[in-house]
Protein backbone atom coordinates (compact mmCIF):
# COMPACT_ATOMS: atom_id res chain seq x y z
CA UNK A 1 0.00 0.00 0.00
CA UNK A 2 1.16 3.52 -0.77
CA UNK A 3 2.68 5.32 2.21
CA UNK A 4 0.68 8.30 3.44
CA UNK A 5 3.64 10.61 2.87
CA UNK A 6 5.31 8.85 -0.06
CA UNK A 7 5.83 12.14 -1.92
CA UNK A 8 9.50 13.18 -1.71
CA UNK A 9 10.11 15.63 1.14
CA UNK A 10 11.89 18.13 -1.08
CA UNK A 11 8.69 18.56 -3.11
CA UNK A 12 6.60 19.60 -0.08
CA UNK A 13 7.41 22.68 2.03
CA UNK A 14 6.56 20.88 5.27
CA UNK A 15 4.43 17.73 5.06
CA UNK A 16 3.74 17.72 8.80
CA UNK A 17 2.96 21.41 9.39
CA UNK A 18 -0.80 20.78 9.56
CA UNK A 19 -0.14 18.63 12.66
CA UNK A 20 1.45 21.48 14.63
CA UNK A 21 0.20 22.19 18.15
CA UNK A 22 -1.73 25.41 17.49
CA UNK A 23 -3.41 24.10 14.36
CA UNK A 24 -4.50 20.80 15.92
CA UNK A 25 -5.80 22.51 19.06
CA UNK A 26 -7.82 25.00 17.00
CA UNK A 27 -9.42 22.10 15.14
CA UNK A 28 -10.25 20.22 18.35
CA UNK A 29 -11.97 23.41 19.54
CA UNK A 30 -13.83 23.66 16.23
CA UNK A 31 -14.96 20.01 16.32
CA UNK A 32 -16.39 20.38 19.82
CA UNK A 33 -18.29 23.61 19.20
CA UNK A 34 -19.52 22.57 15.75
CA UNK A 35 -20.91 19.31 17.13
CA UNK A 36 -22.81 21.34 19.72
CA UNK A 37 -24.15 23.78 17.11
CA UNK A 38 -25.35 20.89 14.92
CA UNK A 39 -27.16 19.44 17.95
CA UNK A 40 -28.81 22.80 18.72
CA UNK A 41 -30.11 23.14 15.15
CA UNK A 42 -31.15 19.45 15.07
CA UNK A 43 -29.34 18.77 11.80
CA UNK A 44 -29.08 15.14 10.72
CA UNK A 45 -26.11 13.86 8.69
CA UNK A 46 -25.19 17.30 7.33
CA UNK A 47 -22.94 17.72 4.31
CA UNK A 48 -19.74 19.54 5.26
CA UNK A 49 -17.86 21.80 2.86
CA UNK A 50 -14.36 22.55 4.16
CA UNK A 51 -13.06 25.54 2.20
CA UNK A 52 -9.31 26.09 1.82
CA UNK A 53 -8.97 22.67 3.44
CA UNK A 54 -5.18 22.35 2.99
CA UNK A 55 -4.33 18.73 4.03
CA UNK A 56 -7.90 18.27 5.33
CA UNK A 57 -6.79 17.03 8.71
CA UNK A 58 -10.05 18.56 9.94
CA UNK A 59 -12.11 15.97 8.04
CA UNK A 60 -10.03 13.19 9.63
CA UNK A 61 -10.63 14.63 13.11
CA UNK A 62 -14.35 15.25 12.63
CA UNK A 63 -15.04 11.71 11.43
CA UNK A 64 -12.89 9.91 13.99
CA UNK A 65 -14.57 11.88 16.81
CA UNK A 66 -18.12 11.21 15.58
CA UNK A 67 -18.35 8.33 13.07
CA UNK A 68 -21.64 8.39 11.19
CA UNK A 69 -22.45 11.93 12.38
CA UNK A 70 -21.91 13.48 8.93
CA UNK A 71 -23.41 12.55 5.58
CA UNK A 72 -20.48 13.54 3.37
CA UNK A 73 -17.45 15.81 3.58
CA UNK A 74 -16.09 17.87 0.69
CA UNK A 75 -12.66 19.49 0.92
CA UNK A 76 -11.57 22.23 -1.47
CA UNK A 77 -8.14 23.81 -1.91
CA UNK A 78 -6.46 25.66 -4.75
CA UNK A 79 -3.14 23.85 -4.19
CA UNK A 80 -2.88 20.47 -5.99
CA UNK A 81 -0.04 19.33 -3.70
CA UNK A 82 -2.20 20.00 -0.63
CA UNK A 83 -5.07 17.99 -2.12
CA UNK A 84 -2.67 15.14 -2.89
CA UNK A 85 -1.74 14.97 0.81
CA UNK A 86 -5.39 15.39 1.83
CA UNK A 87 -6.35 12.36 -0.26
CA UNK A 88 -3.77 10.28 1.61
CA UNK A 89 -4.82 11.47 5.06
CA UNK A 90 -8.50 10.79 4.34
CA UNK A 91 -7.94 7.65 2.26
CA UNK A 92 -10.07 5.49 4.59
CA UNK A 93 -13.18 7.51 3.74
CA UNK A 94 -12.65 7.22 0.03
CA UNK A 95 -13.75 3.65 0.66
CA UNK A 96 -15.89 3.83 3.81
CA UNK A 97 -18.84 5.95 4.93
CA UNK A 98 -19.06 8.90 5.20
CA UNK A 99 -17.25 9.66 1.99
CA UNK A 100 -14.61 12.40 1.84
CA UNK A 101 -14.07 14.06 -1.53
CA UNK A 102 -11.08 16.39 -1.87
CA UNK A 103 -10.96 18.64 -4.90
CA UNK A 104 -8.62 21.23 -6.39
CA UNK A 105 -10.81 24.34 -6.54
CA UNK A 106 -10.58 28.12 -6.40
CA UNK A 107 -13.32 28.83 -3.85
CA UNK A 108 -13.42 32.52 -4.78
CA UNK A 109 -14.51 31.53 -8.28
CA UNK A 110 -17.08 28.96 -7.20
CA UNK A 111 -20.81 29.37 -6.66
CA UNK A 112 -21.95 27.51 -3.53
CA UNK A 113 -25.57 28.70 -3.71
CA UNK A 114 -26.90 25.38 -5.00
CA UNK A 115 -25.86 23.42 -1.91
CA UNK A 116 -28.76 22.08 0.18
CA UNK A 117 -30.21 23.27 3.47
CA UNK A 118 -28.30 20.61 5.44
CA UNK A 119 -24.97 22.00 4.24
CA UNK A 120 -22.34 23.48 6.55
CA UNK A 121 -19.48 25.64 5.28
CA UNK A 122 -16.21 25.70 7.23
CA UNK A 123 -13.30 28.04 6.58
CA UNK A 124 -10.35 28.14 8.99
CA UNK A 125 -8.22 30.23 6.62
CA UNK A 126 -10.23 33.41 6.06
CA UNK A 127 -7.18 35.57 6.82
CA UNK A 128 -5.16 33.87 4.07
CA UNK A 129 -7.75 34.80 1.44
CA UNK A 130 -7.82 38.16 -0.36
CA UNK A 131 -11.56 38.06 -1.06
CA UNK A 132 -14.88 37.13 0.54
CA UNK A 133 -16.51 36.10 -2.74
CA UNK A 134 -16.79 32.52 -1.48
CA UNK A 135 -18.94 33.71 1.44
CA UNK A 136 -21.16 35.86 -0.75
CA UNK A 137 -22.27 32.85 -2.83
CA UNK A 138 -23.35 30.80 0.20
CA UNK A 139 -27.15 30.90 0.46
CA UNK A 140 -28.87 32.51 3.41
CA UNK A 141 -29.97 29.99 6.03
CA UNK A 142 -26.82 27.88 5.76
CA UNK A 143 -24.60 27.20 8.76
CA UNK A 144 -21.05 28.53 8.60
CA UNK A 145 -18.03 28.04 10.84
CA UNK A 146 -15.14 30.49 10.54
CA UNK A 147 -11.73 30.86 12.16
CA UNK A 148 -9.16 33.66 11.90
CA UNK A 149 -6.26 35.05 13.93
CA UNK A 150 -5.01 38.52 14.82
CA UNK A 151 -1.62 37.80 13.22
CA UNK A 152 -0.64 40.50 10.72
CA UNK A 153 2.33 38.77 9.07
CA UNK A 154 2.07 38.51 5.28
CA UNK A 155 5.23 36.37 4.97
CA UNK A 156 5.68 32.59 5.26
CA UNK A 157 4.21 30.68 6.97
CA UNK A 158 1.29 33.00 7.88
CA UNK A 159 0.63 34.60 4.47
CA UNK A 160 -2.04 36.88 5.95
CA UNK A 161 -3.98 38.84 3.33
CA UNK A 162 -6.91 40.06 5.47
CA UNK A 163 -6.06 41.08 9.02
CA UNK A 164 -8.57 40.62 11.85
CA UNK A 165 -8.04 42.61 15.04
CA UNK A 166 -10.80 41.00 17.13
CA UNK A 167 -13.95 38.84 17.06
CA UNK A 168 -16.14 41.89 16.39
CA UNK A 169 -14.29 42.64 13.17
CA UNK A 170 -14.78 39.03 12.09
CA UNK A 171 -18.51 39.33 12.82
CA UNK A 172 -18.70 42.58 10.86
CA UNK A 173 -16.96 41.09 7.84
CA UNK A 174 -19.11 37.94 7.83
CA UNK A 175 -22.55 39.01 8.94
CA UNK A 176 -24.81 36.26 10.21
CA UNK A 177 -28.54 36.22 10.90
CA UNK A 178 -27.95 34.06 14.00
CA UNK A 179 -24.78 33.56 16.01
CA UNK A 180 -24.59 30.15 17.65
CA UNK A 181 -21.08 30.48 19.03
CA UNK A 182 -18.32 33.07 19.22
CA UNK A 183 -15.07 32.70 21.07
CA UNK A 184 -11.42 33.64 21.40
CA UNK A 185 -8.47 31.42 22.30
CA UNK A 186 -5.04 32.77 23.16
CA UNK A 187 -2.08 30.83 21.80
CA UNK A 188 1.07 31.64 23.79
CA UNK A 189 4.50 30.19 23.07
CA UNK A 190 6.27 33.00 25.01
CA UNK A 191 8.29 33.93 21.91
CA UNK A 192 5.06 34.11 19.90
CA UNK A 193 1.58 35.00 21.10
CA UNK A 194 -1.62 35.51 19.14
CA UNK A 195 -5.39 35.11 19.38
CA UNK A 196 -7.54 32.77 17.33
CA UNK A 197 -11.19 33.69 16.79
CA UNK A 198 -14.07 31.37 15.95
CA UNK A 199 -17.58 32.18 14.78
CA UNK A 200 -20.37 29.66 14.14
CA UNK A 201 -23.82 30.67 13.03
CA UNK A 202 -26.47 30.89 10.35
CA UNK A 203 -25.91 33.19 7.39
Amino acid sequence: MEDIFDTPFDSIKNPYESFYHGLVNSKIWLCSELEHAIHIKQMHNPALHILACWHNLLAFMLITRRPGFYGVIHGYDIDPEAIDVANKITNTWQHDYPKVYNQVLDINNTDFSSQGTESIFINCSVDQLDSTKWFETISNGRMVCLQATDVQDSTEPWLVKQTTKDINELKERFQLSEVLYEGVREVNYHTLKYNRFMLIGIK
